[in-house]
């Protein structure tokens, strides 16, 4: 049941969190406008036409968001174009796709991920996440501006090829990687799910609320109640919508790694002493300082693993490793976990996949 596939993403949440300080925990916020649908061809037959357009203007700001897809004759033509406070129009990304190339969907990953790495080289980090998080709202007021029927189309689902792109070039900033790591969904590949990455997999925010506040509750560390205020803030405000459990994963372990900095060296001990086991004498000794010193290094054992009362490897929700004490835990990889909890279908689930209940 393990979750294999998500280096980037844990080289991000890890690595990346390696030279925090404390700091205020910033929630993401969900960015309003107002959408005008421009131009629209919604036919059920995506190989012989189909086509949408539509301006989105960003709130309170001169920020836009305009978006342009055609198809044609097998050809998938779509255009992203941006326009921030400061300039005017850019095309900010441009996929142009034989759809014959994508007929069984199991190439779009990799389509994505040739396009990340050009827009990585185009943008810098903080105008790939604006454009991200713009982007991440349209889903839901294009549904509800043109229903089901043409919401379900190719055309329209051309706001979620961009989307996947500029989460897939943050992540890569984020984690400092030189590469765009786009794994396949699977709900995309069975067609119960628009296209996202199999890291940015989306959750209920009600549910995922529920799930941390139980285990925040119970577990504790050298005594102390560990309170993800930000976190079950940031969820709050998502009641009834589905979020990113990559984005809540994150924000999440920022919370934790400032609360257990705050440890003083007695509670330091305190805490080694309560999980304490001898396999982790391999992961202890291979730390040292520096600046990939991972935070928890001290513990020899992933806090987040605590929070979640995941202890061994094998546990659902650990992250990779099945033997010895588990090194890293993720609301992502319990997820994935109790979807491959029979290990089915196995090019999910993968051939490491060991059978076993969430």
């Amino acid at each position: 049941m393990k979750f294999l596939f998500v280096s980037a993403l844990l080289c991000c949440i890890v690595l990346g969190s390696c030279n925090m300080q404390d700091y205020d925990i910033q929630i993401p916020e969900r960015v309003f406008g107002r959408l005008n649908i421009l131009q629209k061809d919604l036919t059920l037959d995506v190989k012989e036409r189909g086509s949408l357009s539509f301006e989105y203007q960003v709130t309170g700001t001169r920020e836009q968001i305009k978006l342009e897809t055609k198809i044609a004759n097998n050809r998938y033509h779509s255009v992203l174009s941006y326009r921030s406070d400061e300039s005017g129009w850019i095309d900010a990304s441009v996929f142009d796709i034989d759809l014959q190339e994508v007929i069984d969907k199991k190439n779009m990953n990799i389509i994505i991920e040739k396009h990340a790495k050009t827009l990585k080289k185009k943008f810098d980090v903080s105008t790939v996440s604006r454009i991200a998080d713009i982007l991440e709202g349209l889903p839901e007021l294009l549904y509800n501006e043109l229903g089901r029927e043409e919401y379900n189309n190719e055309s329209t689902f051309s706001v979620f090829y961009h989307l996947a792109t500029f989460n897939t070039v943050r992540r890569s900033f984020e984690s400092r990687s030189r590469d765009c790591q786009c794994d396949i969904n699977p709900k995309y590949l069975s067609g119960t799910s628009p296209f996202f990455c199999a890291e940015d997999i989306m959750v209920s925010a009600d549910w995922a609320y529920e799930f941390i506040s139980e285990k925040s509750a119970v577990n504790k560390f050298a005594g102390k109640q560990f309170n993800p205020k930000s976190s079950l803030k940031y969820l709050s405000n998502e009641f009834g919508r589905l979020v990113s459990a990559s984005k809540i994963d994150k924000l999440l372990r920022e919370e934790l790694e400032s609360f257990l900095r705050k440890l003083n060296e007695k509670e330091r001990q305190q805490l080694m002493n309560e999980h304490y086991t001898l396999s982790m004498v391999p992961m202890l000794k291979s730390g040292s300082e520096g600046d990939d010193y991972p935070w928890w290094q001290w513990l020899g054992y992933d806090p987040g693993c605590l929070l979640y009362g995941v202890f061994m490897g094998g546990d659902c929700g650990c992250c990779g490793n099945y033997s010895g004490p588990c090194q890293l835990c993720l609301l992502i990889c319990f997820t994935h976990d109790h979807d491959c909890e029979t290990c089915e279908p196995r090019w999910y689930c993968l051939d490491g996949c060991v059978p076993g209940p969430c």
